[in-house]
């Protein structure tokens, strides 16, 4: 009986949709839980005017609403955050400066935990904070390995919106670096997010060896400038490889 309630059905519906990297069809939802179209159409409309569920209205496909979202962002600050935190403080501290894991959400990368460097001088952005995709080191690096059909569509959905003089706001351009990204398996910002500040990124992986989540180092160019970012490489991939281990124990 448990198994057929109506929350149990909104469950699989929601994990089903969670688990998919691209936008769904009602068809698709139907087949993936094993129920009639017109169950899960209306299931999939009480999540949808809940915020749990966002439904194209062009497409007509599903993908996570906000709710959803902020749902699934309290649920992994809460998850692995202590351990997850020590990590992060690790670097920080042999580093000297702010470090920062974020993951795509919709067309933004969001911050899930952030230790600010003791410089007196730094950026203060906080947990569940949103930046863009384009022109920030995790955006850029999280659209070179999302899969292809969801890159393409993203690219085609944002604003390629100048925040500073050196804001990649060429397409093609930008294209030709997300391959380099794939490449090299990093990514830099050099202040085109932040006038005066640099980042570099590296992918944090799941237990399918797909990219869940950036980490990255953040600081004013003055002081850490990107030569000096790249030499930490191995360090920041050291801990990407910590917290991936992590993510294939339950991220």
């Amino acid at each position: 009986m448990i198994r057929n309630s109506p929350v149990v059905k909104a469950v699989r519906l929601l994990a089903y949709v969670a688990r998919e990297e691209t936008p769904v069809t009602l068809a698709d939802l139907s087949a993936a839980v094993k129920l009639p179209k017109p169950t899960v159409h209306r299931i999939a409309a009480l999540l949808e005017e809940e915020g749990f569920l966002y439904k194209d209205p062009l497409t007509r496909r599903y993908s996570a609403g906000k709710t959803f979202q902020e749902l699934c962002f309290y649920a992994l600050r809460s998850g692995a955050h202590g351990e997850r935190h020590l990590i992060l403080q690790r670097l920080s501290e042999k580093l000297a400066e702010t470090i920062n894991l974020a993951v795509l959400v919709g067309r933004e990368v969001m911050y899930i935990e952030r230790i600010e460097s003791a410089w007196p001088l730094n950026i203060n952005f906080q947990p569940g904070s949103r930046v863009p995709v384009h022109c920030t080191a995790n955006g850029k690096l999280l659209l070179a390995f999302a899969p292809r059909r969801h890159r393409e569509r993203l690219l085609n959905s944002i604003e390629l919106r100048p925040y500073t003089r050196n804001t990649m706001v060429d397409g093609a351009r930008l294209l030709r670096e997300l391959q380099e990204i794939r490449r090299q398996g990093y990514s830099e910002d050099n202040e085109e997010f932040l006038a005066g500040v640099c980042c570099l990124a590296v992918p944090v992986k799941d237990r399918r060896g797909r990219v869940v989540a950036g980490l990255a180092v953040s600081a004013p160019s003055a002081r850490f400038p990107l030569e000096k970012a790249r030499s930490y490489l191995p360090d920041l991939q050291a801990c990407a490889e910590e917290l991936s281990v992590q993510a294939k124990l339950g991220f």
